[in-house]
């Protein structure tokens, strides 16, 4: 028997959630919270077998009473859709995830289903959708070169092009030989030709600079 603390962002669909899950075989209870504090106290007191929270409440700094509440029990993030910014603050938050779907996971007929696989299976569990947005975003991040942190320092500023490389040089504290040795180091990382044009140009393409 199940008990589900839903910890909504501001995406529509969280009562009609709350309904749906409420009719699952299993489930005893449903309370929505008003906020992560508030999920936070329900955590302690009402002990729920299943947290699921929005990824809108990962857009600003993490909540400390969120993080305590997926530590406490099995979590499930649900999202519009998985951008690699929202893949990346999850990796950054460190969070222990039950589950990742999308709203498009959960149609009327998925949500018993769904709901047991979370409850009872120990492994990730990932809706169709999410699954193959989280594959896809696998194969963007394997496909990426790893740059030091001195060249992720480099790549924006090579993007201005009224910097010259002294210029560049004087912001980073380093000589102007030293940016043009690390503009080799990144051609050479994204298979280009030696030169800032040809760097920038495949640091965009690569999602490694914004266009």
């Amino acid at each position: 028997m199940a008990r589900i603390l839903l910890v909504p962002d501001d995406a529509l669909g969280w009562q009609e959630l709350a309904v749906q899950l409420a009719d699952c075989p299993g489930v005893t209870a449903v309370q929505l919270a008003a906020d992560p504090a508030t999920a936070a106290q329900l955590g302690v007191t009402w002990r729920p077998d299943l947290v699921v929270f929005g990824a809108g409440l990962l857009r600003e700094q993490l909540d400390p009473a969120l993080v305590g509440l997926v530590q406490q029990a099995p979590s499930v993030l649900l999202a519009r859709a998985l951008p690699a910014q929202l893949l990346g603050a999850l990796l950054d938050a460190g969070l222990s995830l039950r589950g990742v779907l999308t709203w498009a996971d959960l149609d009327r007929g998925a949500v018993p289903a769904v709901l047991a696989l979370l409850t009872q299976s120990p492994l990730l569990v990932a809706g169709p959708l999410a699954a193959a947005q989280l594959a896809a975003l696998w194969r963007e991040q394997l496909g990426r070169p790893r740059l030091s942190p001195a060249e992720q320092r480099l790549l924006p500023l090579l993007a201005e092009w009224d910097l010259t490389y002294a210029a560049i040089a004087a912001r980073l504290g380093v000589t102007p030989a030293t940016v043009k040795a690390r503009v080799r180091r990144l051609a050479h990382k994204l298979g280009v030709p030696p030169g800032r044009g040809a760097v920038v140009t495949a640091a965009r393409r690569r999602g490694l600079l914004a266009s």
